[in-house]
């Protein structure tokens, strides 16, 4: 049989589109403009990563937050603060081990450049530090929360017990409780405020954030704790009611890290079935489902995991003192940034650590997803990134083709792009796409049809759309 160009078409169509994934409509565009120049060079242009990153006419302004537990007011605990840089803090309580309500406030956050939230832990109450201490340390918490200079970006109302508080900050709304504290408000009262202002809470990125926790979600430190619901005592369950707006859950007084699956339930454990895409990597949150994370590693003494709560399979990444002690000194903090390249529905987190050879102990990035049965992580990606394009390509009065270059798959980087497509559809030479080969061997007649490859990148692949580049101290 006698092989012809005309032949070896259909094959060669088969063989590429078989390589391929799906073409959305944007993308099919592209490449008939592409096809329509003979596959030239000639009027593309190039948007690199960086200048996606740094062009503000589209999405919503990123910001950082640290989250930060149990610190002490030691050096260690001003290491943690220095592992990189933030746009505001929560603290999640336990400012010193002395008593000393003035300590953390003159020594750790008295010249601050950052904004400030945080609530009161077990060390700050009657129980511990006697009856006058309690009130100097809500003075201080109040005080920095409602100054209008430091803290000019936060907006908070405050319970008249000053326990609790509900604020906003940017597109970011945080309830404060402190159920379980000497001398707190009831716990129907706290359930009280929290409904009152997280339900009616329009920012789209919601926190709920207390000091203790319930009895599935420590890692067995306090034994006594195992059958205790410190937070919801017997009644409703506040991490229910916190999940079911769609809020993430912060607590502490453990010492350790601990992260949990996404959750569908919480009294008793249930792991939503939307979670463990990329292996924990990936996060969808909704109302009616998100995650807890313990985070009691600020400086102060790490913990031990041990008892039935260190195994519960609701924990999807876990960080304690270790077997041998190799983590005792290893403090952290988690550090997210919301918005995440402008994207409101996205967040990136990680847990960063002191004195550790391996900074990073745990990201991941968290899509708000209310559809995740008809709308995939990807396609969100995807949809955001062509948006962006689309908007940098008007405001610069491009009409030529584009070519989308992604910055280096850089893991542990700190920059504010686009992560990795590790298959692309984009690359610095040519836009290559399953079927309009074909088209393309079918214009040129039969003429000789060559590529060159680079590194390929595929929008499809959710890596361009979670790893980054370098890192920004």
């Amino acid at each position: 049989m006698k092989f012809t160009i005309k032949t070896l078409i259909p094959f060669l169509c088969i063989l590429i589109q078989g390589k391929t994934q799906t073409v959305t409509q944007s993308q099919a565009s592209t490449i008939s403009q592409v096809v329509g120049q003979g596959i030239s060079q000639g009027n593309q242009v190039t948007i690199t990563e960086a200048q996606l990153d740094e062009f503000e006419g589209y999405g919503t302004p990123s910001f950082r937050l640290a989250i930060i537990g149990d610190s002490g007011s030691e050096d260690t605990a001003k290491d943690v603060m220095k592992l990189t840089t933030f746009d505001a803090l929560l603290h999640l309580g336990d400012y010193d081990y002395e008593c000393k309500p003035d300590l953390y406030f003159d020594t750790m956050i008295a010249d601050r450049k950052f904004q400030f939230m945080g609530i009161m832990g077990n060390h700050e109450d009657e129980a511990q530090c006697g009856k006058d201490a309690p009130p100097k340390y809500l003075n201080h918490l109040y005080s920095e929360m409602t100054d209008t200079k430091k803290n000019s970006e936060v907006q908070c109302e405050f319970s008249s017990s000053k326990f609790m508080w509900s604020c906003k900050y940017k597109n970011l709304r945080v309830i404060g409780l402190t159920s379980g504290i000497d001398k707190a408000d009831k716990t129907e009262e706290q359930l009280s405020f929290l409904k009152k202002h997280l339900g009616s809470a329009q920012e789209p990125w919601k926190i709920c954030s207390w000091h203790y926790y319930d009895k599935y979600y420590h890692t067995g430190k306090y034994p006594e704790h195992s059958n205790k619901n410190i937070i919801s005592r017997d009644g409703e369950s506040f991490y229910d009611y916190c999940k079911d707006q769609g809020a993430i859950i912060f607590s502490a007084h453990d010492h350790v890290y601990a992260r949990t699956h996404v959750m569908s339930k919480f009294k008793e454990p249930e792991i939503d079935k939307y979670d463990g895409a990329e292996d924990g990597k990936i996060v969808q949150i909704r109302h009616g489902a998100s995650l807890n994370i313990l985070n009691g590693a600020g400086g102060w003494e790490m913990y031990i995991e041990q008892g039935k709560e260190k195994d519960y399979s609701h924990w999807q990444k876990k960080y304690a003192k270790g077997e041998h002690g190799e983590n005792e000194k290893k403090y952290g903090g988690l550090f997210c940034d919301f918005n995440y390249k402008g994207d409101v529905n996205k967040a990136r987190c990680r847990f960063l650590r002191i004195n550790s050879d391996e900074k990073i102990f745990d990201y991941f990035y968290i899509y708000r997803n209310e559809n995740p049965e008809t709308q995939t992580y990807l396609q969100m990606d995807e949809t955001f990134l062509n948006a962006k394009i689309a908007a940098y390509k008007l405001a610069n009065n491009i009409t030529d083709t584009i070519n989308f270059v992604p910055g280096a798959d850089d893991t542990k980087g700190d920059n504010k792009g686009f992560t990795n497509f590790k298959d692309t559809f984009f690359t610095t030479t040519n836009i290559i796409i399953g079927g309009s080969i074909c088209v393309a061997f079918i214009v040129l007649g039969g003429g000789i049809f060559i590529f060159k490859r680079r590194n390929k990148v595929n929008i499809n692949d959710s890596d361009l759309l979670t790893k980054n580049s370098k890192e920004m101290e």
